[in-house]
């Protein structure tokens, strides 16, 4: 898809450029948390999120991030298989991002009530989702957030690459503590435990 320039594309370049090496300042930290980038060719990286916990660590899922216009824009980013780079669907992600909110206490309750939410949001099975989180150039899109514009967020950490690796680890990559298995001993997916908030 072709996009227009809003930016000097030296400009984005540059801050692109710089987010890269403030990663492979820390790559082998990174590296060791299961985040791997694949490539990283302006404006795209591609990442892959491994989960090194699991015996044997497992391949969770892919990431795209485009900085194009960056940072006048947030970077947009897609949950994607790492091996093919096609966005899944909302029925085959192969986790929601799911986040834990806590719910207003009534007194005397013992411990604070929470309920679920996925970051992944989509408008029907066949549409690609997306990542309901400020700082991602497809939340500040979305009509439901025009009271939340990115200007509000630009310079203060949210869609840096940091923020957004850091947020899809720890929402879709943490939580999974093992694997699920059938009878057949295959593979059905991951089991999760405690999900942050």
């Amino acid at each position: 898809m072709s996009v227009d320039a809003l930016v000097d594309p030296a400009v984005s370049k540059a801050k692109f450029d710089r987010e890269l090496a403030q990663f492979y300042d820390l790559e082998d930290d990174y590296r060791q948390r299961g985040w791997w980038i694949l490539r990283a060719t302006f404006p795209e990286i591609l990442v892959a999120f491994v989960q090194p916990k699991l015996s044997p660590p497992a391949v969770i899922f892919g990431a795209t991030l485009d900085f194009t216009n960056y940072d006048l824009w947030p970077p947009s980013v897609r949950i994607v298989n790492p091996f093919t780079k096609v966005p899944y669907m909302h029925a085959q992600l192969p986790t929601k991002l799911t986040r834990r909110v806590p719910l207003a206490a009534n007194p005397g309750q013992p411990v604070r009530p929470y309920s679920f939410q996925e970051l992944m949001v989509t408008h029907g099975p066949d549409k690609i989702p997306f990542i309901c989180l400020p700082g991602i150039r497809e939340y500040h899109e979305h009509p439901a957030h025009t009271g939340d514009s990115w200007l509000l967020h630009r310079g203060r950490g949210a869609g840096t690459l940091n923020f957004i690796l850091t947020n899809l680890h720890k929402y879709g990559v943490e939580p999974i503590n093992g694997y699920g298995m059938s009878f057949n001993i295959a593979v059905t997916g991951f089991n999760v435990g405690n999900v942050p908030e």
